[in-house]
Order: C-alpha cells, then structure tokens, then sequence
C-alpha cells in the first residue's frame, strides 16, 4: 500500500490511509439526489452545558444516506434481520437514500447472510473503520496495528491470563480456543483459529492484523483488564472501545469507526455529514453518531451512545429500531 495523509476533520489529527489495494477499482456511483455537496467544517450539534448533545424533533436538514451499526442495532437478538427493518431499508433504497453498514465486526459467515437481503449501493465498513471494501468486495482503505502495539498486547494478555483475539479482515486467530473466544461465533464472525504461539504464527503467517480484543468476565474487564491496557498502552496512543460486554477493543492510534464513515463520505461517496443519520447502540458508535447531522441511539443503546445521540428511540433493536427511526426521521 501506498499511504497518503488524510486530515480527518473532527479529531483534528491525521491518519495515513492506505489507497486502494492495486487492481482495486471504485464503487459503483451511488444514486444520490442532492445537487450539490457543502463541507462542514467542524460541523457539530449543539451541546448542553453538561456535555451531551442538545435533541431537536427532526433531522435538521433531509436525510440522504443511513448509516447504522450491525449488532445490537440493525439486527435482533437473535442475529436476524426483521422484515420490517429490511422494507423500511428497501423503501428508503427504492427512493434513492441507501444504507450503508459500519460494524465492528469482520467479514464473515454474518455478511453472507446479511448483505445481500440490504442490496446496498455503498461500501460495507468493517472492524471499527480500519477495513473498507465496495460491494464488489474490492479494498478501499485498510489499516493495520503495528508489530510493536501487537506484541505488547500479546504479552500483557499471557500477564494478566485472559483471552487475546487478533482480527485479519475476515480471520481471527487466537492461542487456543475456550467460551470467551467462541462468543464471537454466535454473531457470525469467523470461527477463531487456535494457532498457540502467536508471536511465533505472525512471524510466518500471511495476515495482517486489524485490532486486537481482550476478552474476560465483563468485572474483569472493566475492574482489571481496561485499566491495564490503558496503562500499558498509554505510550503508544492506541484507540480503545468497546462494543459487547466482556471485552475491550485495542485500534490503532486515532482509530475509529466515526473516522471510517468520515472516509467513505468524503473520499467515495461525497456526501455531507450533515445530510446522514447514524443509528448505534455501543461505545464504538460515539464518533459515528457525533459525526452526521443525525444521530440515533436505540433503546437498548448504552449510556455513552445515548449521551452522543441527538435522538434516542423508545424502541430497541428486538422491536425494528431501524426501521422505526427511518419512518420516522427519513419521511416525516
């Protein structure tokens, strides 16, 4: 990869994006019916003395993308996608207002079975922004975390004996297999690969490594393990999130899942943030949701996606949240 700096506007630091792999091509251009793009320079919503964004009844401006999360938000429970989210998708698709996935998640079992029901236009954001492929499954950005950053989270997993998962684009490997590793097999993800040393197994392996999650009991990881990484960690300037109990997430230095819509808007589809609502529930939808001119928490949505949100819906991701909110915020 060839990297170019690109000055991401709302942290206002830059990270290198890779260009696109070699033989990669462009998206297909998305059907859009605005007739002119205006950046926003800094744009924000307006925020109460306390910190959290000030709620309005409607989207400030027509909605022109959707952009939601996966788990927890777009699907059920149950890892499905409700026929009353998926015509509330296709009804908004049909009137040129596509949805685009940003998820925390790989390529795996799940997009198979996902994907093709959304028939979405735009590129599928995978592992907290740091991959990014068109609907053809062609590369359009991908970061990686350095050798240095993996061997200390390697190290500190064996210290602390907890659980270490390393996520290539649509692999993850592991030292061995137990119940913490294969939670991940209930959401789709590709199933973990015991490899033992894993130091040993990068040195020789080909896959390059998007982040790392540590995994534990959700008191461990929030009394014990989050503390330990932030302090261990805290020279690198990793990004750290979580999006499930019982884990926490380790992204490269300014890393996230905001950053990789941000991406997609400005370098692919040219869309203003201002025009996008975002639908989350975790902590790693908080950039995303600060960053459109319409963010939807659902009701099921932890407190820090909440406090991100211009709206929170009474309905959660068991009740077509999704769908609820695009009747709701798209149309009205």
């Amino acid at each position: 990869f060839n990297f170019v700096q690109m000055e991401v506007r709302r942290l206002g630091v830059s990270v290198g994006p890779p260009s696109p792999a070699s033989g990669a091509v462009g998206p297909r251009q998305m059907h859009r019916h605005h007739h002119h793009h205006t950046h926003l320079h800094g744009h924000r919503a307006a925020t109460r003395a306390n910190g959290s964004r000030e709620t309005h009844p409607c989207p400030p401006r027509p909605i022109e993308l959707i952009v939601t999360d996966v788990d927890g938000t777009l699907l059920n429970s149950m890892q499905e996608l409700d026929e009353t989210v998926l015509a509330a998708v296709r009804k908004a698709r049909d009137a040129g207002i596509p949805l685009m996935i940003a998820t925390g998640k790989a390529v795996g079992p799940w997009t198979r079975e996902i994907l093709p029901a959304l028939e979405s236009p735009c590129p599928e954001i995978f592992l907290q922004g740091l991959f990014i492929r068109d609907q053809d499954g062609n590369t359009l950005y991908s970061r990686t975390l350095e050798s240095h950053i993996l061997q200390t989270c390697i190290d500190l997993a064996s210290n602390l004996n907890v659980a270490l998962v390393l996520y290539g684009s649509d692999r993850i490997i592991c030292e061995a297999r137990n119940d913490h590793t294969d939670r991940l097999i209930f959401y789709g993800e590709p199933t973990p690969e015991a490899v033992g040393d894993v130091a040993a197994y990068l040195g020789h392996a080909d896959i390059e490594i998007h982040k790392v999650i540590f995994m534990s009991d959700d008191s461990s990881i929030q009394r014990v393990v989050r503390p330990a990484v932030e302090k261990e960690l805290a020279a690198y300037n990793v990004a750290l999130t979580s999006a499930i109990e019982g884990m926490v997430e380790v992204l490269p230095p300014g890393a996230s899942k905001g950053n990789g819509v941000q991406f997609v808007l400005d370098q692919v589809l040219n869309v203003d943030p201002a025009a996008v609502m975002a639908l989350g529930d975790g902590e790693n939808d908080v950039e995303m949701l600060q960053l459109v001119g319409w963010g939807v928490a659902v009701a099921n949505a932890g407190n820090k996606a909440k406090q991100a949100a211009n709206a929170v819906l009474e309905v959660s991701n068991d009740q077509g949240a999704v769908g609820v909110a695009i009747e709701r915020f798209v149309w009205d």
